[in-house]
């Protein structure tokens, strides 16, 4: 039996000036705004680093990840636990600061519109735009961006 997946069960999660789209299964989950442990000379889209069941987490930006100027202010913020896509990760979660909390988003072909990605100038850790409504959203290289961290994280996590 083929089954065809007509639309995919996402989180529409506000950013600063900006919304992403993920899988709901990328988020672990969402916890209040706390202080973080800060990290010295770290790239500036990482934040810093928090205590989240056991596991000392990188805390990111994905604001400045993607090239966009740092949030202000952390006024209503969230921070997301996100799941790694890579099975056995030595960082299977790392966390991202966001400007509020997800909320459900069934992705289907009639709520997506079409791809605005080559009409923008950005980094391989956006996976694509899309226009929904009268919003756009990120949607972003869950990939990339694990990469990224994990390539500055193993510096300061020893």
């Amino acid at each position: 039996m083929n089954a065809v997946v007509e639309s995919v069960r996402s989180l529409w999660v506000p950013l600063d000036g900006m919304n992403l789209l993920v899988p709901n299964v990328a988020i672990a989950e969402v916890i209040n705004y706390q202080p973080l442990d800060l990290i010295q000379d770290g790239p500036e889209w990482l934040l810093g680093s928090l205590r989240w069941r056991d596991q000392q987490l990188p805390v990111v930006s994905l604001e400045s990840l993607f090239g966009f100027d740092l949030p202000q202010s952390e006024r209503g913020a969230r921070i997301s636990v996100v799941n790694s896509v890579k099975a056995g990760s030595p960082l299977p979660f790392y966390a991202m600061v966001t400007a509020g909390i997800p909320r459900l988003f069934s992705a289907d072909a009639d709520a997506l519109g079409d791809s605005l990605l080559a009409t923008r100038n950005l980094p391989d850790t956006v996976a694509d735009v899309v226009q929904i409504g009268s919003e756009e959203a990120l949607i972003p290289n869950l990939e990339a961006i694990e990469r990224s961290i994990g390539s500055v994280w193993t510096e300061f996590s020893r």
